[in-house]
């Protein structure tokens, strides 16, 4: 284990929410960093993680990195949590000057198995890492609020801006500032509006 991967899961332990002990359980460390560097870029890798390092030693979260660092954040962040590198963002993609194709895929056929994304809910991957027989009859512990997670990751409390006049915790975020289809987490499915009917067609064209 060198200290460039060391220090690579010390500081995804902020981006994850998982503790450096299940990062390295996952067995992928290594092979995440290395994928990172090769689809982010080198240099542009050292200066993300330069941005990074500073804003984790100042107490603060990625909220003060710059557009093209953020999602950098999100893609190392959705790799722990699926196994997968994810598309980037055109702009990011654009300024980051890849010149690898800008697609999502799988890192590994383990690193699936590995994501952290099935422990968020106590699951497994269909197929892999079966909990015991008769495990589906135990009620899975409750989840932790923020607050206990940060407390257990040692992390201090990050305001939030986006979209407001004054920095709030987290929870005081209006639903309507949060990230995602509003739709898909305020309107039940059948109370999403269907679709205009375009000018001059009617029921029969349909």
């Amino acid at each position: 284990m060198t200290k460039e991967v060391e220090d690579f899961v010390e500081l995804s332990v902020p981006l994850t929410g998982f503790s450096a002990f299940d990062l390295y359980g996952t067995g992928m460390a290594e092979r995440y960093l290395e994928t990172t560097q090769q689809q982010v870029g080198a240099e542009q890798f050292g200066e993300f993680w330069a941005a990074w390092k500073a804003a984790v030693a100042d107490g603060g979260g990625p909220q003060g990195l710059s557009p093209v660092h953020l999602e950098v954040a999100r893609a190392l962040t959705y790799l722990w949590l699926t196994g997968a590198w994810p598309r980037l963002a055109p702009a990011a993609h654009a300024a980051l000057r890849r010149q690898v194709a800008n697609e999502e895929f799988v890192v590994a056929p383990e690193s699936y198995v590995e994501g952290l994304a099935w422990r968020t809910f106590h699951g497994h991957p269909s197929g892999a890492k079966p909990p015991g027989f008769g495990t589906w009859a135990v009620k899975p512990p409750a989840q932790p609020d923020t607050a206990a997670l940060r407390e257990g990751l040692g992390l201090a409390e990050l305001p939030f801006r986006t979209g407001l006049t004054a920095e709030v915790a987290l929870d005081a975020v209006p639903g309507h500032l949060l990230p995602g289809l509003r739709a898909a987490r305020h309107i039940p499915p059948s109370a999403v509006p269907t679709a205009a009917e375009r000018p001059g067609s009617s029921k029969e064209d349909a």
